[in-house]
């Protein structure tokens, strides 16, 4: 018998064409149904797998929406589950210690930015463009590493071209 990967319906149609391809080609059947946390879960694990679809979502998540993204973690872990927070990323961040060296990207794509008129990497007035400067790869791996602690998830990451796989093997899901 096979098991049905449930897919929350609050993950954009559309927006993860690549991996719904990939869980076609190998024969994974996915119902999309509302989940109370996490993108990806099936019946007897576990495991809720939150995918992420770069390091800025993730840098949001943590930062502009802490509260609900961390109440997310809580209602998983009360639930009984271990949330995985899948990291899609092409950059050279192999694991999440290396977010350290992260560069927001709306600083890669500010005029200030390009003009290196600013610093954002600065302790002290490293923006111009913002009151409050976009949050630093440091800051974002010391909130990643404080989230998994005290809400008891997981942070990995992973090229979106192998990230359908993972989302199946987190979840123990056999496929073709």
């Amino acid at each position: 018998m096979k098991q049905i990967l449930y897919e929350d319906t609050r993950q954009v149609l559309g927006k993860h064409d690549r991996k719904n391809e990939w869980w076609r080609s190998h024969g994974v059947e996915v119902v999309r149904r509302k989940l109370d946390f996490g993108d990806y879960m099936v019946d007897g694990s576990n495991v809720s797998v939150d995918t992420k679809r770069n390091i800025s979502e993730v840098a949001m998540d943590c930062g502009r929406d802490h509260d609900r993204f961390a109440r997310e973690m809580d209602r998983a872990r009360e639930a009984g589950y271990r949330l995985v927070i899948l990291i899609e990323t092409t950059g050279n961040f192999p694991t999440v210690e290396s977010v350290e060296g992260w560069l927001n990207t709306s600083c890669e794509r500010c005029q200030h930015f390009r003009a290196r008129a600013c610093n954002p990497l600065a302790k002290r007035g490293g923006c111009i463009k913002f009151r409050r400067p976009p949050m630093r790869g440091e800051t974002l791996a010391k909130i990643m590493a404080t989230m998994a602690s005290d809400h008891g998830c997981v942070f990995e990451l992973v090229h979106p071209m192998v990230a359908a796989k993972r989302v199946c093997d987190l979840l123990g899901v056999r496929y073709d």
